[in-house]
């Protein structure tokens, strides 16, 4: 028989104070407290072990909040008593924000257990400092400072741009601020700024040094003009990218190949001869004038 009941608020704390109480009890490392709150009342389903919020629904853990249209929480029963929250699930409109990032979403899910957030959206939008990234799905490995965008993933700062179909992003905290350190992409990986444009398949790209490394079928663009290889070193910042390919055993290096294509309307610079002398010309008025201009020349440095 299917037991439903909406409860007030104050649920939720009980709910979360009795797994910091069986912590104490048992002298095991405290858990983060689960926290469901919600303006519109709780619905407690014992049979299928939820508790459900709706009407800005509200849960937090620790210096993590998720926000939702509907949020339902899981949990097992340990030794006849309430257990612990092991996922968690939020519906329309989620917003989560932890002291790292900001992150809007269609829908999420919440391993508790792994400390995992896995995100759906259209796209989910992530903020991290000056960072912003959005994408198809998102997870958010709490434990390990890292977010694992996949399907259609753009990551931008400024002018720069960054896109492929698989980022992972790596925070760090400098001073009282969180940012991204570095991003790593695989397949049809794309960063460009307003000078530049260099492709691909997997590269890293550090964030404050604006560098980055790229390996197979590599091609840097500027303008019409581009070369390939398939390792590049690139500076966002100066401009400047080394470019060289990978020798593969028992195979001769290939090269690396550039093309230049002039501006349209622009002939090719032609290079002159050089021009003789005046005094070395013949006159047009006569061959003689102009061996006797020759003659006293030659004279005059005899005499010297």
């Amino acid at each position: 028989m299917r037991r439903s009941l909406f409860l007030c608020l104050t649920l939720a704390f009980v709910f979360a104070f009795s797994q910091a109480a069986r912590a104490r009890a048992s002298k095991t490392p405290q858990k983060q407290q689960v926290v469901l709150t919600s303006d519109g009342g709780l619905e407690w389903n014992s049979v299928k072990k939820t508790l459900t919020a709706e009407k800005k629904a509200l849960v937090t853990r620790g210096d993590t909040s998720m926000g939702a249209d509907k949020i339902t929480a899981f949990y097992r029963d340990a030794n006849g008593k309430d257990g612990d929250v092991y996922l968690v699930k939020a519906f329309g409109n989620v917003i989560i924000t932890t002291p790292k990032q900001t992150v809007y979403a269609d829908s999420a899910v919440y391993e508790i257990e792994k400390s995992v957030i896995i995100l759906k959206g259209n796209p989910v939008k992530l903020f991290a400092g000056q960072e912003r990234v959005t994408a198809k799905v998102l997870e958010l490995w709490q434990n390990e400072n890292m977010a694992v965008a996949r399907r259609g993933v753009t990551a931008l700062k400024d002018s720069r741009r960054l896109e492929a179909d698989v980022v992972k992003a790596y925070f760090v905290k400098k001073g009282n601020a969180t940012q991204v350190e570095r991003f790593e992409a695989e397949n049809n990986v794309v960063i460009s700024n307003d000078k530049e444009k260099v492709q691909g398949d997997a590269g890293v790209y550090l964030v404050d040094k604006e560098t980055a490394t790229l390996q197979g079928n590599v091609k840097i663009s500027q303008g019409k003009n581009f070369i390939v290889g398939e390792v590049a070193d690139i500076n966002m910042k100066t401009g400047v990218s080394r470019l060289q390919m990978m020798s593969e055993k028992g195979k001769s290096k290939k090269q690396v190949r550039g093309v230049f294509v002039p501006e349209s309307g622009k002939k090719p610079v032609e290079i002159e001869k050089p021009k003789a002398p005046t005094v070395l010309k013949g006159n047009n008025s006569g061959d003689d004038d102009g061996r006797e201009s020759n003659e006293k020349l030659l004279s005059s440095s005899d005499g010297e």
